[in-house]
């Protein structure tokens, strides 16, 4: 059993790890989908991602195991990641709450997307975006699912990414609210 210093020193030694801010975004067609009729389109912030292969290239993300996102990235098995940059960090909360999505529009949460390759959307926001195909998804006996992305598309624009240190949003450490 951990003692409090030690649980103090792991929530310390946690948050010295960089983290950024993404959105992962994923859709499935309704024809596919089991409990919905329709198109489904489901977008999040998350904190948790990184290059894991130079050959192929992947990457990987960390996905909340209750989420609406955990559940649609299984059923397309592909999804698209945004790097957002220092100009998009009002999109941080935005995409950390409730998904808006106009169809008819191509918008989620009011930003335009497109159909990607794979029929994830690609957001027209951030400074770059990875597309992906679903190569694995690894459970743990943690709250995260962790999926590894093939990636098969990638745009990039100038800017830097923003990252936790330059904002008073943090989830790191040994809680989301350490």
């Amino acid at each position: 059993m951990a003692t409090k210093v030690a649980d103090q020193q792991l929530d310390k030694a946690l948050k010295q790890l960089s983290y950024g801010f993404y959105i992962v975004a994923t859709r499935k067609g309704g024809e596919d989908l089991e409990t919905r009729d329709e198109d489904w389109v489901s977008a999040a912030t998350v904190s948790w991602a990184m290059q894991s292969s130079f050959h192929p290239p992947l990457i990987t993300i960390a996905v909340q195991k209750d989420s609406d996102l955990n559940e649609t990235i299984q059923k397309a098995q592909s999804f698209s990641l945004t790097v957002l940059g220092k100009s998009d960090e009002k999109l941080i909360k935005q995409f950390a709450e409730q998904t808006e999505v106009d169809y008819s529009n191509s918008k989620v949460n009011g930003i335009s997307y497109k159909e990607g390759e794979t029929g994830a959307p690609i957001l027209d926001c951030g400074i770059a975006t990875l597309e992906c195909k679903l190569e694995d998804a690894l459970t743990t006996p943690g709250d995260h699912l962790l999926f590894v992305g093939r990636i098969v598309s990638a745009t990039s624009k100038d800017g830097q990414p923003i990252t936790e240190a330059d904002t008073r949003k943090h989830y790191e450490g040994t809680s989301p609210r350490s």
